[in-house]
C-alpha cells in the first residue's frame, strides 16, 4: 500500500511538472491545466463513497463523448479549465488529442486518491478499436460538485494502478 501511494504521488509530481508546459497542436497553443496549487498536499486513498462519486463524474463525461454531446461533456469540466478553453476548442482538443477518450467503449478504474479538495483518478480506457490507454484524471471539488481539471495519458509498460 505504501508503494502504491508512493507511485501515485510520484505520478502526481510528474503531472504537475508536465501540466505547466503549454501543449502545441497544429499551430494552436493550449494550456490545458494551470499548475496545481494544492491546498492540502496530503493525498490519501479515497473512501468508497467518494471514489464512487469521482468515477460517476468521469463515466458521465465519457458517456457524453460517446454520444458526441460535447456541450454535456463540457459541463463536467472544472471552471479553471473552462476559463482557458472554449467549448469549440474543448471539442477540437478532445477529438484530436484524446481520440480514445472521445470514442471509448469501456473504462476500468485503478487507484483513486484525494486530499479533500482535489483528486487523482487512474483509469484504463478502451477505445472503439479495442486498444487500451492509461490516463490520470485530476478533479477539483467545486460548489456544484467534483469537476475534471485535466487528464494526462500515462505511458506505461505494465499495469496502471
Amino acid at each position: 500500500m505504501v508503494v502504491t501511494l508512493g507511485c501515485s504521488l510520484g505520478l502526481l509530481f510528474i503531472y504537475i511538472v508536465v501540466s505547466t508546459v503549454p501543449l502545441r497542436r497544429g499551430g494552436d497553443t493550449f494550456r490545458i491545466v494551470r499548475r496545481l496549487e494544492l491546498k492540502n498536499s496530503s493525498f490519501r486513498i479515497s473512501d468508497d463513497e467518494l471514489g464512487g462519486e469521482l468515477r460517476r463524474v468521469i463515466e458521465s463525461q465519457l458517456a457524453a463523448f460517446r454520444q458526441d454531446d460535447y456541450a454535456r461533456a463540457y459541463h463536467f469540466a472544472a471552471s479553471s479549465l473552462k476559463t482557458q478553453v472554449s467549448l469549440p476548442a474543448f471539442e477540437r482538443l478532445v477529438r484530436t488529442s484524446y481520440p480514445v477518450i472521445a470514442k471509448s467503449s469501456a473504462v476500468q478504474f485503478g487507484v483513486i486518491l484525494d486530499n479533500g479538495g482535489e483528486a487523482m483518478v487512474n483509469a484504463s480506457i478502451v477505445g472503439e478499436s479495442g486498444g487500451i490507454r492509461h490516463y490520470q484524471y485530476i478533479l477539483e471539488r467545486e460548489r456544484s460538485g467534483w469537476k475534471i481539471m485535466g487528464v494526462n495519458e500515462v505511458k506505461s509498460i505494465g499495469t496502471v494502478i
